[in-house]
């Protein structure tokens, strides 16, 4: 059985913080702003992941008022749903996001990967 699921995330800048995108610390005058790392990627993925699987968004998951996950690592996030998934007899196969943001340039020819155990 194929599920697909979709996920979106938003967070504005705020300076003081580091920019994190896909588990990967980029160079970067502002960082976002959130309760975990604010990973944008990762939450989007991880919001598609856990929609895949009829489960909750990752605010029932991580919730925001939970002040033992403050600033917790998105990566961990997605090793959570994997593991949700993992729970349910199921594994995650592809994923496939873009990234759409103002600030910074990210052109075509730049590529951010980041290794998981999924």
């Amino acid at each position: 059985m194929v599920r697909t699921g979709i996920g979106y995330d938003v967070h504005p800048f705020e300076t003081g913080r580091p920019l994190v995108l896909g588990g990967v610390t980029i160079p970067h005058s502002r960082g976002l702003k959130g309760h975990s790392d604010a990973d944008v990627l990762s939450h989007a993925i991880a919001d598609a992941v856990l929609g895949a699987l009829g489960e909750p968004d990752i605010g029932h998951w991580f919730p925001p008022t939970d002040p033992t996950i403050e600033g917790i690592c998105s990566l961990k996030i997605l090793e959570k749903c994997a593991q949700i998934a993992a729970d349910k007899g199921m594994r995650i196969e592809n994923v496939d996001s873009s990234l759409i943001a103002e600030a910074p340039k990210v052109n075509r020819l730049s590529r951010l990967h980041f290794y998981s155990s999924f």
